[in-house]
């Protein structure tokens, strides 16, 4: 698909249908049906405006148990009446979100695709923000703003273009995710999969946008002095996502520097992360390098794009 293709598509007035996309893992029920109040909402100010013609709610659960059965998933059907359907899939295994989303998207028949995080609670117009800056001529993905903590990222002020979308709530056509296969399963298991995904957007040559006006609340969890709180789970695939993402869009020096380091420390997180990336290159299971001139991939003190204020 080309740019002209997807910017005809979008000159068309009439309402687009809409999936929203989201993987549970060990989330509670009640978690899940906050963010329904929210996304029912914003689906019916978006109906009532012309903005979209339906809107599918889709849930694929990595959880060692189903989180919901049939009986609480009718109640929701019943109750959140501007969602056209809410779909749950419980897959009976941890397949993390890149795996978990590309199984979902198979099943995708709209014209657009919103990634969520399942406990994100969207904003009334959060669908009309995030469709009109889809509009603009070739914008292929296009991620909203997190409160009450903004991602520290820098987007150009009067475009909105950015390095990377978070999909913690991003949006792009169904046509784009079909053209690029989805997320890389293979190399990101629950980090670093969209940062991946949206340098693929940009390299096949559209644009990725963060849209300031289209917003979600997304809770973080912080320390005392302001710090995030990380698992060692979360540990673990954020490290390995620094050398994949370093690894396959071609700065292997990066690569071969944070191995250095994670085995050179005595933590055991990064240890086990430098042990499986060094597995992985001695069974020929690294990923095929990308941008070898180092247009798209940013790499600046550590994070994945220029930051606007520290990441704490």
């Amino acid at each position: 698909m080309n740019n002209q293709s997807y910017e005809t598509k979008t000159s068309i007035q009439s309402p687009l249908s809409i999936r929203v996309q989201s993987i549970v893992y060990r989330l509670s029920p009640e978690a899940m049906e906050r963010t329904l109040i929210y996304l029912d909402n914003a689906a019916r100010l978006a109906m009532r405006d012309g903005i979209a013609s339906d809107v599918v709610v889709a849930y694929g659960d990595c959880s060692p148990e189903p989180t919901i059965d049939e009986s609480v998933l009718n109640i929701w059907q019943t109750r959140f009446r501007h969602l056209r359907k809410i779909n749950y899939k419980f897959f009976n295994a941890n397949l993390g979100s890149a795996a978990g989303h590309n199984r979902l998207l198979e099943e995708a028949d709209s014209d657009l695709v919103m990634i969520l995080n399942p406990d994100v609670l969207a904003s009334p117009t959060l669908f009309a923000e995030l469709d009109r800056a889809l509009k603009r001529p070739g914008v292929g993905l296009v991620e909203a703003r997190q409160i009450p903590i903004e991602h520290p990222k820098d987007y150009d002020q009067t475009t909105g273009e950015t390095s990377w979308a978070s999909t913690a709530c991003a949006m792009g056509p169904l046509r784009v995710f079909r053209q690029l296969n989805g997320f890389d399963a293979d190399s990101f298991f629950l980090y670093g999969d969209d940062v991946d995904f949206s340098w693929r957007v940009r390299l096949a040559g559209y644009k990725v946008v963060h849209q300031s006006s289209a917003v979600v609340f997304h809770d973080k969890r912080l320390s005392n002095d302001g710090h995030w709180i990380s698992s060692n789970a979360e540990r673990y695939y954020s490290a390995e996502a620094t050398l994949l993402l370093t690894y396959k869009w071609s700065r292997s020096d990066l690569t071969e520097n944070y191995l250095r380091i994670f085995q050179s420390r005595k933590d055991t997180v990064q240890e086990q992360v430098a042990a499986a990336f060094e597995e992985r290159r001695k069974n020929g299971k690294l990923p095929m390098q990308l941008d070898p001139e180092h247009k798209i991939g940013q790499f600046i003190e550590g994070a994945y794009a220029q930051h606007r204020f520290p990441a704490r």
